[in-house]
């Protein structure tokens, strides 16, 4: 039982009945605002809601008279009163029998609590897709712990559910690495501006030297009078047409060994991918069933594209981009917008609901010419959604720490994992919205008090644990009304769950679950240092074994979904 989607459903249906005609006419903001919300005060009610304030106008009713309308046909067999306050808030009180029975229910359902079982929508999540160039640094892990903990609220509420890499494995920056392992391999002497540096290339470089024929690179040509970007291209072309053999087997070698570093650091926060879906796998524009072709094919077909100064233009201000943006250059190269375009075809095709795509904030610019051709290409129900998360600034004995791929002058993210281990960071980075940046501080996430958010909430899950590893709890317990009572915010966060879950999924907000569990481990330590939970008398114990029962469950749930290991002992 849910006892919310019960509230919200009975006030819709007395609204519905009530006020028939404006009902019908509400948009679906109006719709959403016909709600219960948990209450925080128990003079006010166990839930609450507003929506009369701001749905007066709609309903040309007094706000008072239009909540007064429909207090008597919220009034059932959980409920014990139903009043009107001031200008027309809404207060619900439960029984205490109900608040029992659902707090019964938690200790039944352990390891579903809160889940929908099912969903007939199919979910893309793509997310990390860093470029196969080096390790991922800590900006990366918060993409990648965002991303994974959206899929496993989605999962969560039933929905099929894939997440997916996207590998860019065939830009100019695959180019700049392969140039950069066979300099250090092959060069005795050459300039390292604009190449990727850093132990990792070293090693790489080492490790490809031993399974390649021995060549001389010499680089006794005329650059300086080159920029950077420049100088850079003709090493490219030196390489690639000088060393063709050996060129080809660096740029294999070096994404293929990246990869593999890229899961192991993945690997070590349970962040695994469904997918890995390779841009080299797009095939050629003027190969026929390519995915570059068919993504051309299909916004051609809508008419969607025209020609300009030898080039082929998507007509992207058709859906809200300021500008009409390029497919084809000139010379016939597709741009990194049609490759984009031929992916997200082939995301569409898959026949996915929903393509939710996580980004760096670098990327903003980006995102309206990408949606103006996801939204020329889908089916009507089909949606993208693109959330940006920010830069995270990480601190270690007041310095901050470098975070340059291609200088080789970073903190990665393993060496963060072997400082911490995989779950503080997790909580940490997820208790920030990820729209705003982040400064983590190393020295703060290691110190063993309540000030340390992550410590407080596991802290709290292994009270529970160790309690509940003393005494033994009775499979539908008694819970006291005294106890019911004592511990109103307790109890209302606890049997809320179920629906907060499913805001947080539809907000895509699991900062919001973080919040929600520092909120609940809080509340326990209170309840905690208040009332003995062990007792003589076996129905006090009985009752606080049940509450601590429900809040261990309640942690534990919301932490695994958080990709989080519920602790027993620290």
């Amino acid at each position: 039982m849910n006892i919310v989607k019960r509230l919200d459903s009975d006030l819709h249906a007395a609204l519905s009945e009530n006020y028939q005609e404006a009902y019908q006419n509400l948009d679906k903001g109006s719709l959403d605002a016909i709600c219960f919300e948990v209450g925080t005060n128990p003079e006010h009610g166990d839930f609450s809601s507003s929506f009369a304030l701001k749905l007066s106008k709609q309903l040309k009713t007094n706000p008072r008279e239009i909540a007064e309308s429909i207090k008597t046909s919220l009034q059932n067999e959980l409920i014990t009163k139903v009043e009107v306050l001031g200008p027309g808030f809404l207060n619900v009180f439960l029984t205490a029998d109900t608040k029992a029975i659902l707090l019964n229910k938690i200790i039944a359902n352990p390891e579903t609590y809160g889940a929908k079982t099912s969903n007939s929508k199919k979910v893309l999540v793509e997310f990390v897709s860093s470029n196969p160039t080096g390790p991922l640094h800590v900006g990366h892990g918060r993409g990648a712990i965002l991303g994974n903990a959206l899929a496993n609220l989605f999962k969560n509420s039933g929905y099929d559910v894939t997440k997916e890499y996207y590998v860019n494995d065939a830009g100019r920056q695959i180019s700049i690495l392969s140039a950069s392992v066979l300099l250090n391999a092959f060069c005795s002497k050459f300039e390292s501006e604009g190449t990727y540096e850093g132990e990792y290339v070293k090693s790489l470089s080492q490790s490809f030297k031993e399974t390649v024929s021995s060549i001389v690179i010499d680089l006794d040509i005329e650059l300086n009078q080159l920029d950077k970007d420049q100088r850079l291209d003709k090493v490219i072309g030196l390489l690639s047409n000088n060393f063709p053999e050996h060129w080809e087997k660096a740029r294999k070698f070096s994404v293929d060994e990246i990869i593999q570093l890229i899961k192991s650091d993945l690997k070590n926060f349970n962040v695994i991918h469904d997918e890995w879906f390779f841009e080299s796998s797009v095939g050629k524009i003027d190969e026929k069933g390519s995915h570059l072709s068919n993504g051309l094919s299909a916004v051609t077909d809508k008419k969607l594209t025209f020609k300009k100064d030898g080039a082929t233009w998507f007509r992207s201000t058709n859906f809200g981009d300021d500008k009409d943006r390029v497919l084809v250059r000139d010379n016939g190269e597709p741009t990194y917008f049609m490759t984009d375009i031929a992916y997200h075809n082939n995301k569409i095709k898959r026949g996915y609901d929903l393509c939710v795509n996580i980004f760096g904030a670098d990327h903003h610019g980006y995102v309206s010419r990408l949606s103006s051709a996801f939204n020329a290409l889908k089916s009507d129900l089909q949606e993208l959604e693109v959330i940006l998360y920010q830069l995270v600034n990480l601190y270690e004995d007041g310095k901050q720490k470098q975070m340059s791929t291609r200088k080789g002058e970073f903190y990665s993210l393993k060496d963060l994992y072997e400082e911490l281990g995989s779950d503080a960071i997790k909580f940490f980075f997820l208790e920030k919205k990820s729209d705003h940046t982040m400064d983590f501080d190393i020295n703060k996430a290691k110190e063993a008090n309540k000030n340390n958010s992550y410590f407080y909430t596991q802290y709290a899950h292994v009270r529970c644990a160790s309690i509940l590893s003393k005494a033994k709890l009775g499979k539908t317990p008694k819970i006291l009304d005294e106890d019911i009572n004592n511990n109103f915010n307790l109890i209302n966060n606890l049997i809320n769950f179920p629906s907060l879950l499913k805001e947080y999924t539809k907000e895509r907000s699991p900062h919001s679950l973080v919040h929600y569990l520092k909120e609940v481990s809080s509340l326990y330590h209170s309840f905690y240092e208040n009332f003995s939970v062990l007792s003589d008398d076996n129905n006090i114990q009985e009752s606080r074994l049940a509450l601590t029962k429900a809040t261990q469950i309640v942690i534990s749930r919301g932490l695994l979904i958080l990709g989080v290991k519920p602790l027993k002992e620290m």
